[in-house]
């Protein structure tokens, strides 16, 4: 009589249906809700990058941190008018779509604890009074 194979991998497969199983385990976007892949459209009564980012962030779970913690700079991106360009993207991660936003002046700050998204200005970026360029 043949010994019969312990079955070790079925322990996190589900069977579906007769002929269907599927892995019994959280997705990426559950595990890291910022990896959350979402085709977005702002609204068009949405004016600022600040406002933005809170429509965004309204399901995340995450949520903006604070003015008191935010630095000058930062407040004054996220005051800054919404460029049209920003108004739409296609399925992406929600982290990336949020860096594409404060573009490469800023790093977005990550609290999982608090659930809070902040700020930090780079400090490789070239000087915002050099424009390039003939003068």
């Amino acid at each position: 009589m043949a010994a019969e194979r312990p079955v070790t991998t079925m322990t996190t497969l589900t069977q579906t249906s007769r002929y269907s199983v599927m892995v019994a385990q959280p997705t990426a976007g559950q595990r890291d809700l910022l990896s959350v892949t979402r085709a977005i459209t702002i609204p068009g009564d949405i004016d600022s990058v600040g406002e933005a980012f809170h429509w965004m962030l309204r399901d995340s779970g995450y949520r903006l941190a604070a003015d008191a913690v935010l630095s000058e700079e930062a407040k004054a991106m996220l005051a800054l008018p919404l460029p049209a360009v920003h108004r739409r993207f296609e399925p992406m991660p929600l982290q990336t779509v949020m860096g594409l936003m404060i573009g490469p002046a800023f790093h977005l700050i990550q609290d999982p604890v608090h659930r809070l998204i902040a700020f930090e200005r780079c400090v490789d970026i070239s000087s915002p009074n050099v424009t390039g360029g003939a003068q």
